[in-house]
């Protein structure tokens, strides 16, 4: 068959690709609720200082008509302390790179700039969860001491034998022990992707009907667990379990109003950084570490089946 030679285009290196037509797309996830939604407190040096107190045990307090009272023994708060963590995103963008045109309209080094804001917010998110305490003595890399590190002790944290089933019951287990520890209890609930898909199979929900004509889709998920000792949001959290790092699945429960975050630096872009060629060298960069105040109204469990 002769060759009609009309130009179709297809194998034309020359045509811009469709695919980066638009804004590039941030495919990182954004997960920073704790980021978010604690609190913020000061720190004034390198190793903060926190107080935790404790109230009397629950028991009758009744006196006696007509003679004097008898003073109660009293406490002090507890001392806590943690470490100040450095996080820091540097990154540097060649001059050329800033002065050609991209697909995305901005200057590459703004772009860059937004970007390592966000990354900045995932890392902190990351050992607000998960470090372990580095003191950061004879130059070691400091680290702060985490939520699943700093909440846990031996009223509020469960090991599991590995390989147990989590459970509807299990977890009810769970909040009637804090209930029966804790004046104040905890309100939002943290768990991996596998961990939501077992609690989403919770039968009890099976128990709602919906009543209405038109249902166009099917709900097969929890967003709060109600038991007789509380109830809790759930929330997916890709830093409770890490596939890979982690043996089991876990399940971590606060409540935020007992934790802030105390900042020595509050994040910001250091510009200043010095450069010996044509290019611009930054960094997003913030001090920051974790208060507990009260770790009896957190909980932390381990040692489930993933």
């Amino acid at each position: 068959m002769a060759a009609d030679l009309i130009l179709r285009g297809y194998g034309d290196t020359s045509i811009r690709e469709d695919v980066v037509l638009n804004a590039v797309q941030m495919i990182t996830p954004v997960e920073n609720w704790f980021v978010k939604n604690l609190g913020s407190s000061k720190a004034v040096a390198l190793t903060h200082i926190f107080l935790e107190d404790t109230f009397r045990s629950r028991a009758t307090q009744s006196v006696e008509s007509g003679n004097d009272y008898t003073a109660l023994a009293l406490t002090t708060p507890t001392r806590l302390t943690n470490i100040v963590e450095h996080v820091a995103v540097p990154f540097k963008v060649n001059y050329s790179e800033q002065f050609v045109e991209h697909y995305t309209g901005q200057n590459e080094l703004e772009r860059q700039t937004t970007k390592a804001l966000s990354e900045w917010g995932e890392a902190a998110e990351f050992d607000l969860v998960r470090s372990t305490l580095i003191s950061g003595a004879s130059g070691t890399t400091p680290k702060l001491s985490g939520i699943l590190q700093a909440i846990s002790k031996s009223t509020n944290y469960t090991l599991q034998t590995s390989g147990t089933v989590f459970s509807a019951s299990i977890l009810n287990g769970l909040m009637k022990a804090q209930w029966d520890n804790s004046t104040v209890l905890a309100t939002d609930l943290f768990v991996g992707s596998a961990m939501r898909v077992t609690i989403d199979s919770f039968t009890q929900k099976a128990n709602v009907v919906v009543a209405s004509l038109g249902v166009t889709e099917i709900v097969n998920s929890v967003d709060v667990f109600r038991t007789s000792h509380g109830n809790v949001r759930l929330h997916n959290h890709r830093d409770v379990f890490v596939s890979g790092t982690d043996a089991n699945s876990r399940v971590l429960a606060v409540n935020p109003d007992t934790m802030k975050i105390a900042y020595l630096k509050m994040p910001y872009v250091r510009k200043d950084l010095a450069s010996s060629g044509p290019y611009d060298f930054r960094a997003i960069a913030g001090d920051l570490t974790l208060e507990v105040r009260y770790r009896d109204a957190n909980f932390f469990a381990d040692g489930y089946l993933i």
